[in-house]
Order: structure tokens, then C-alpha cells, then sequence
């Protein structure tokens, strides 16, 4: 229970660290694995993709993505981020979460 809580609280933000803002690479580099994950060109995140953009992170050091990746905590994060419950994370949904 307590890995839930915690994960809970990584899925939060997932590619920015605590209400710091991040960096001009540490953007780029959200932006670049957000466009590699978004598979389809959409301009959208599927589950699927969405998962593949927070490991994208987690291998980038970006926020707390490993800690989402490390407690499999994708379904929560995913629920968190799609603030409008279409079933796809947006960038402005993205950004809205991080505070941009």
C-alpha cells in the first residue's frame, strides 16, 4: 500500500521535479520522447503510447517517471494526466499537470 501511495505521488508529475520548473534540455527532451511515443502522429497519447513516453523519461532521468515506471503506476498516472477523460494524454494536458 504504501508503493501505491508513493506512486501516487511520483504520477503527479511526471516529467517535471516538485514545483521547479525544468530545464530547456530537460523540455526538449519530453517533447522529442513525447513525438517518438506518439507512434501514430496523432498529436495524442494512447495508453500504449503513453506508457512508452513515461519509460521515454525514466530512461532520460525526466521528473519522476522511473518512480512511476519502477511501481507500475502507468494506469494511475495515465487517469491523472487525461484530465478530460477522452482516453488521450495531450500536450496540453501534459503541460497543464506540470504547471507550464
Amino acid at each position: 500500500m504504501r508503493h501505491l501511495a508513493l506512486a501516487g505521488a511520483a504520477m503527479a508529475i511526471l516529467v517535471s521535479s516538485g514545483a521547479m520548473a525544468q530545464t530547456n534540455a530537460a523540455r526538449e527532451a519530453a517533447r522529442a520522447n513525447f513525438g517518438q511515443a506518439d507512434v501514430n502522429g496523432d498529436g495524442k497519447l494512447s495508453r500504449r503510447e503513453f506508457r512508452m513516453f513515461v519509460n521515454a523519461n525514466a530512461e532520460d532521468g525526466l521528473g519522476q517517471a522511473g518512480m512511476v515506471r519502477r511501481f507500475s503506476a502507468y494506469d494511475r498516472a495515465f487517469a491523472r494526466v487525461d484530465q478530460n477523460g477522452s482516453g488521450f494524454v495531450t500536450p496540453a494536458e501534459l503541460s497543464a499537470i506540470q504547471g507550464d
